[in-house]
């Protein structure tokens, strides 16, 4: 992801999103003459052509064929990382055979290509495996081992093998090597089940402790291998998240780390952060936020944005300033819009949603924030109607209910986003369905709660496909090890009040978000901007 023009500048934030879907429509046509006539055989400008760009252009997006290879896995990674992020098993070895068998389940389609290429992994190229070009690429994939180890409840290893993850990594690129260059995935199947034993009675067998030091010597080997080590990042990376933490919402609950320094709240997201420092490009974050205003008018002031949305696009815009102090490329911020995913859902119409984007770009152009930019369904899937839009990527990537449903009694952190989101969808159906009592509409929005976290996260894997590099930020508190970062928009009086659930109220202490009808029983009163409902005021002009 360059981020350049033609003059090679940074460019402004609007283009983030015309580069991703260049870059997307341009490494689909070369994987697709790729895997027709072999890497060796094709031309960058045999590609441009297919893609339909001049081969002039197609430089602004890749400096050549290995950077579409390199855009290509990383597609892959993204999906893999997702899924790994989510499994449920707790036994290390049965997490390790899921996610290898994920991982041969993405890359088979493209096995003959893999192969071909893998002369080029293992000598000093762009794409070799030590590369500095494929740092980052590394980085996520000891942190993917990482989160392997860290949700399993392995009693042995992960307690006494710090280098392991270092150690699966290697194992991993072992087993794809083999899987590309024979083509048996029976064979790969048995490799993978042999590793997983291997890590089981690892972790049973007490009788395995003389061999505590072989394995960690083994573990130091692939460090020095991979020339790479999780746990020591560049200190820009860790720099510019601090600045983030500095604005972040932790799950309630979650009691486990509150300290910016921590090195497990950072490991997540430095390989994505050290990827763009290695570019010496800004910061990518996408925030998937703004959707419209609720419907319930006890709640907000009306369908256009107000003093809440400025104050959240203003704090937004002063954490790119900020780390622009720590690091000189800066940061850039890409607010991709959920409302067209769930509008259905929460009783807004698709004109209404639009209405509100409209005025929140509106909103960002008069203030000049040329660090924040806002896209949206129609700009990612501009051929398709809405309704088809939507469709698409629930029908791509949203997972089962059912799964959903199993993770209200596994998972505390998801039971506190679904008690959030059903909170909300409870007061505005109570708002808009007066003839039901409590009980039945708290009832009936336990499935449409479940039905909004599942568009949101489809929302969410079809962001990552578009945006793989990207760090993931979030409006809504999470935990602190989380692969999202919950981010504080504005004070309010409740963690997962959002300026489009909510009014501005200026206090004695400054703004505070709350509900509109919390504002007028405190005795409020509105402040008109442009003769338009814009907030609350508790302070008398006298003073």
């Amino acid at each position: 992801m360059r981020f350049l023009d033609n003059d090679g500048q940074n460019s402004s934030i609007e283009n983030v999103l015309k580069y991703n879907l260049q870059q997307h429509k341009i490494c689909e046509a070369a994987i697709k003459l790729f895997l027709e006539k072999g890497y060796d055989n094709v031309h960058l400008k045999e590609i441009a052509a297919a893609a339909g760009v001049a081969e002039n252009d197609a430089y602004k997006y890749f400096g050549g064929k290995e950077d579409v290879m390199l855009f290509f896995y990383q597609r892959i990674n993204a999906d893999w990382e997702i899924f790994v992020g989510e499994l449920s098993e707790k036994k290390l070895a049965a997490r390790f055979e899921k996610a290898l068998l994920k991982k041969i389940e993405l890359i088979t389609p493209y096995a003959e290509l893999l192969s071909e290429m893998m002369s080029l992994l293992l000598k000093n190229s762009s794409l070799g495996i030590n590369s500095s070009r494929t740092r980052h690429i590394r980085l996520k994939g000891i942190r993917v081992m990482q989160i392997l180890t860290e949700g399993s409840d392995s009693r042995f290893l992960k307690r006494r093998t710090g280098n392991l993850p270092a150690l699966l990594y290697l194992i991993h690129w072992a087993i794809l090597f083999l899987h590309v260059q024979s083509g048996d995935a029976e064979k790969t199947a048995e490799t993978i089940r042999l590793v997983g034993n291997l890590l089981k009675r690892g972790d049973n067998l007490l009788l395995l402790l003389p061999l505590v030091p072989f394995v960690k010597d083994v573990a130091k080997l692939s460090e020095l291998l991979l020339e790479e080590k999780a746990d020591e990042p560049q200190q820009n990376g860790r720099q510019i998240l601090d600045v983030i933490f500095n604005h972040r919402k932790i799950s309630g609950y979650d009691k486990s780390c509150t300290q910016s320094d921590c090195g497990r709240c950072a490991e997540k997201h430095l390989p994505k952060v050290e990827y763009f420092i290695a570019e010496n490009q800004p910061i990518h974050f996408i925030l998937p936020a703004f959707p419209a205003k609720s419907p319930n008018k006890a709640k907000v002031l009306g369908e256009l944005p107000d003093l809440g949305e400025e104050t959240a696009l203003i704090t937004l815009e002063n954490m790119c300033r900020e780390i622009a102090d720590a690091y000189p490329a800066g940061a850039k911020v890409t607010i991709c819009s959920d409302g067209q995913i769930f509008a259905d859902l929460v009783g807004v119409t698709d004109q209404k949603v639009t209405r509100y984007a409209d005025a929140v770009k509106e909103m960002i152009g008069k203030l000049q924030l040329t660090n924040i930019d806002f896209v949206n369904l129609e700009d990612l899937l501009p051929e398709k109607s809405f309704a088809e839009a939507r469709e698409f990527v629930i029908a791509n990537y949203a997972e089962p209910l059912e799964d959903l449903q199993g993770k209200l009694k596994t998972s505390d952190e998801f039971r506190q986003l679904f008690n959030g989101i059903h909170r909300f969808i409870s007061e505005d159906r109570m708002f808009a369905e007066t003839e039901k009592s409590r009980t039945k509409v708290k009832e009936e929005a336990k499935l449409v709660a479940l039905k909004v976290i599942q568009h949101s996260n489809a929302w969410t894997r079809f962001l990552a496909f578009y945006f793989p590099e990207s760090v993931r930020l979030s409006i809504h508190p999470y935990s602190s090890h989380a692969d999202k970062i919950g981010v504080r928009l504005t004070k309010a009086t409740d963690d997962w009040l959002t300026p489009w659930h909510g009014v501005m109220v200026l206090t004695a202490d400054g703004y505070l978000l709350m509900k509109k009808h919390e504002a007028e029983k405190r005795g409020a009163k509105l402040v008109l901007k442009d003769s338009r409902a814009y907030y609350y005021t508790l302070i008398s002009p006298d003073e």
